[in-house]
């Protein structure tokens, strides 16, 4: 016995000595970051760490970052918590390399409190991070099987164009996200008419500045709107989809099948439709023909596509994202669409030369065959826990065929003179392109410190064929005899065009960390744009080129960029960026066949300033400088003149120099936490040095020419408020929104200075109420007022300027007739003034539809409906340009009937036992 205890002593001892050495010599330092679902930091959560030999807790800093120090134990395990969030344990294995361990960003998912079993405490319905506006679905009414779309409806300061376009806090939503991965690409459409609004924990409308920002933390560009849905964790792995087939009067018709299939992190989708109905791309489940859902999915005022023409589309996709490992990820999309457009319209365009104007009215029927491929990937391999990589190859390919006929009517002035013009185009145009998107990142032993590099690329080709034949003659606008003394024009040409461009950026980053709420930033940035373009004109009649026409000509930018950024954070409520820049700029043009060249240099000095204040936990307000460049583009420099089109002749200048627009915006933001009330207003300035605008003048007779030139003097300054709140209660909700633009343009006519002054004021409000299962309603209303000014001497009958009034009134609504039978209707009327008289029409629209769903979970959807009932939808647009104004009316989708039968078909899995 006594052997057998000291023999165990031994074995306690050496045990002993090698847990001491173990621990002298690998002791380690371990740190990383936390992030929500949107990528923003989250400070304030407390991070445990437990290893057989360690136990330590920290919290995490205003950055989201945490560090252990001196941890012995080779294996460890963390658990993260944070009130409002998900508890979320990992653990990490210990074959870690060297001292220092810099881990992966942790994802931490927001998490719903439950007080016993059934009492659920007030979930808040608006979250804002920075950046980011999150809307917690579980505090808003959405009603059993709706769609994302009808979902987005309900969300303050969120708005449904007819169209399917979602505007979030003003601007347009460019990309959405399904956790964090674009969904098909990021289509907006696709993911709003296919996502159940079951399946969507919260939904997060997201200021993105780009992968480089998002990287380094350094926002230094205009961000884009996206949407991210985050999914619950119970909808994670599902196979759903629907499919829809239906016809109606005037041969409409539309099929559609859409299958997706979730499974923790991958998904697969195929999507496709066809349809004359003019629903749009990947637009499936929508009212406008593709069947709704029990309760929900009615665009209330949307049942016209504002589009106009009539378009006869067929369109396939297929969208692919996985987990391929613990390190890569791989998703991406490829989609084909063939389009068929067939637009009947008239125009009024008045252009304004001075003492008087060229009035132009058209009668045109356009005709367009498109037929498009799409393929777009994005990689993204975490290489270590240090090195992250992303590429993102995308290549497309298109063809176009058009035909365009018109007859125009052009009259200068009061004279008595008028041109009678037949013109025909005919085109086919064939656009391969291709592009690469690469990011690097480096993070390095000191926390903070990154070093990210992004390098873009991109081809394109555009090959042009156009047989044009150009015809007019002058007649006497009385009698209608032909005029003495002027000569009638007849033009037949055969034009080919070989374009190419190439695109390259790069841009490198270094972040210096200054002190624990401060970093520094260095950047360097090349980008460079190079165009070849040949063009040949062939006379049809004289049976010879045309040598005057034709060009092979060369085109160069190039600029270097180098900057000095300093972002400081004293707190989770002040925050500002100070920077500064020197950018040397290269234009270079060379004609080929006469070896001529221009050039010009010149250097920017770009100053940028940013500053956050969080007034409160519900208000923030910020302002911000950025000053960019905006390259001429070929059709302005190229330098021959175009007589494509006889009566506006385009004369390229070669001598152009690039913009530089200084820009400042300032925006407010108040949410009023559990009123569901939110306001928001944004206020931008800019100012443009060097602004390439138009020269206009009249030759002879009707004939425009148009040059270009740099000039100074250009201004705008836009705004837009929103507000919205419940009223009594979360039904009823009131959103009151209005924009204005003032912009202070500026043109030559022949060679003297004209500013044009152009005010556009728009107020909406909407008003929607909801009592469940019971009814729906919502009323729509707006005013929009553009006035134009010009400082030149205007015609007769403009001195006072031009006025444009429109006012549309909407009112939509749904009943529920029983638990399987429901009706709406769709009612509109617009009141336009100030127009052309052959543009004055103020159309009444009424659509309606009854619907009955059937079989088990109300599954099958069968719907009879009518669309434009009075048979009035017309599109009427107008357009301030410059010294000109133009007047549109075009016809669109009008009446008819449809039947259509839609089934909504899903599948969860089995659990596991």
């Amino acid at each position: 016995m006594p052997s057998i205890t000291i023999h165990r002593l031994l074995i306690f001892a050496l045990l002993f000595v090698s847990l001491q050495a173990f621990a002298q010599h690998q002791r380690k330092e371990i740190s990383g970051v936390v992030i929500d679902t949107a990528g923003v930091a989250l400070p304030g959560v407390n991070v445990r760490l437990t290893t057989v030999l360690d136990t330590a807790l920290v919290i995490t800093d205003g950055g989201g970052n945490y560090r252990f120090t001196d941890i012995i134990g080779p294996e460890f395990r963390l658990t993260f918590s944070m009130i409002g969030y998900k508890i979320l344990d990992k653990s990490y294995p210990s074959n870690f390399p060297g001292p220092v361990v810099q881990l992966l960003p942790t994802v931490l998912p927001p998490q719903q409190t439950l007080l016993k079993e059934i009492v659920i405490n007030r979930i808040q319905p608006i979250v804002i991070k920075e950046d980011t506006v999150q809307y917690n679905m579980d505090a808003f009414n959405v009603r059993q099987n709706s769609l994302l779309e009808e979902a987005l409806k309900l969300l303050p300061n969120v708005q449904v164009r007819r169209d399917g376009t979602v505007i979030a806090h003003g601007k347009q939503i460019s990309r959405v996200q399904v956790d964090s991965k674009n969904f098909f690409g990021g289509e907006v459409l696709t993911a709003t008419r296919n996502l159940p609004a079951e399946f969507i924990q919260s939904i997060q409308v997201i200021d993105y500045y780009g992968d480089m920002a998002n990287s380094t933390g350094i926002k230094d560009s205009e961000p884009e709107k996206i949407l991210n849905i985050v999914l619950k964790e119970d909808k994670k792995r599902i196979l759903f989809g629907q499919v829809t087939g239906g016809g109606g009067t005037v041969d409409r018709y539309i099929g559609s099948m859409g299958i997706n299939n979730f499974n923790d992190g991958q998904e697969f989708s195929v999507l496709g439709s066809l349809n004359n109905t003019n629903t749009s791309l990947f637009s499936y489940g929508a009212p406008t023909g593709s069947g709704g859902r029990e309760r929900g999915n009615s665009d209330l005022t949307g049942m016209v596509d504002p589009e106009d023409g009539i378009n006869t589309t067929n369109s396939v996709g297929i969208s692919y994202s996985d987990d391929v490992s613990d390190k890569v990820s791989v998703y991406g999309k490829y989609t084909f669409t063939n389009r068929k457009n067939r637009t009947l319209g008239n125009s009024e365009e008045t252009s304004n030369l001075g003492t008087f104007s060229i009035v132009t009215l058209k009668d045109n029927e356009i005709n367009t065959d498109n037929k498009n491929h799409l393929m777009a990937w994005d990689i993204e391999a975490q290489l270590d826990d240090r090195n992250y990589l992303k590429i993102s190859p995308n290549i497309s390919y298109s063809s176009v065929g058009s035909r365009h006929v018109s007859n125009d009517t052009i009259q200068r002035g009061l004279e008595r003179t008028i041109t009678d013009r037949d013109y025909l185009a005919e085109e086919n145009v064939s656009t391969p392109n291709f592009d690469m998107d690469v990011l690097y990142s480096r993070a390095f032993h000191k926390p903070g410190r990154k070093f990210v590099v992004n390098m873009q690329g991109k081809y394109a080709q555009r090959d042009k064929e156009e047989n044009i034949s150009d015809a007019f003659r002058n007649v006497n606008i009385l009698t209608g005899e032909p005029v003495t003394g002027v000569n009638d024009y007849d033009l037949r040409q055969d034009v080919t065009s070989d374009n190419q461009n190439r695109v390259g950026r790069l841009k490198a980053s270094y972040v210096e960390p200054v002190d624990n709420n401060s970093i520094l930033e260095f950047s360097y940035e090349y980008n460079y744009t190079a165009i070849d373009s040949r063009r040949s004109v062939w006379d049809v009649d004289k049976q010879e080129p045309v040598d005057s026409l034709s060009v092979d000509y060369s085109y160069f930018f190039e600029s270097n960029r180098m900057g000095l950024v300093y972002q400081m954070e004293q707190s989770k409520r002040f925050k500002y960026t100070l920077g500064f820049a020197v950018q040397p700029l290269l234009l270079r043009g060379q004609t080929m066949d006469i070896d001529t060249m221009t050039q010009h240099r010149n250097v920017n000095l770009i100053p940028s300033a940013g500053f956050r204040f969080r007034i409160n936990d519900e208000s923030e307000w910020s302002i911000e400088y950025l000053g960019t460049n905006n390259q001429p583009n070929f059709s302005q420099i190229q330098p021959i003149r175009d007589v494509t089109n006889s009566q506006n002749i385009i004369i390229g200048n070669a001598e152009l120099k690039a913009e530089f627009v200084n820009r400042i915006t300032t925006r407010f933001r108040q949410t009023k936490l559990g009123k569901n009330r939110f306001f928001e207003a944004q206020l931008a300035l800019n100012q443009v040095q060097n602004k390439i605008v138009t020269n206009r003048s009249n030759p002879s007779g009707t004939v425009q020419e148009t040059s270009f030139r740099n000039t100074s003097g250009y201004f705008d300054a836009r705004g837009y408020y929103m507000y919205s709140t419940a009223i009594f209660n979360d039904n009823f909700q009131f959103n009151l929104n209005g924009t204005t633009d003032y912009v202070n343009n500026v043109s030559y006519v022949n060679d003297k200075k004209n500013f044009g002054r152009n005010f556009i004021y728009s107020q909406a409000m909407q008003m929607r109420f909801m009592l469940e299962d019971v009814i729906e309603t919502e009323l729509n209303t707006s005013y929009t007022f553009n006035r134009t000014r010009y400082s030149l001497h205007q015609p007769y009958g403009l001195v006072n300027g031009i006025n444009a009034n429109s006012f549309l009134v909407g009112l939509a609504g749904k009943g529920y007739l029983s638990d399987n039978w429901a009706f709406g209707f769709d009612l509109s009327h617009r009141l336009n003034s100030g127009y052309s008289d052959f543009v004055s029409v103020n159309p009444t629209l009424l659509n309606a539809y009854i619907e009955c769903t059937f079989l088990n979970n109300n599954m099958a959807l069968l719907r009879l409906q009518g669309f434009d009932l009075f048979n009035q939808n017309t599109g009427i647009t107008r357009e301030v340009f410059e010294t000109n104004i133009l007047d549109v009316r075009n016809n669109r989708l009008a009446r008819y009937f449809m039947l259509s039968l839609n089934i909504r078909l899903q599948k969860y899995p089995e659990k596991k036992r």
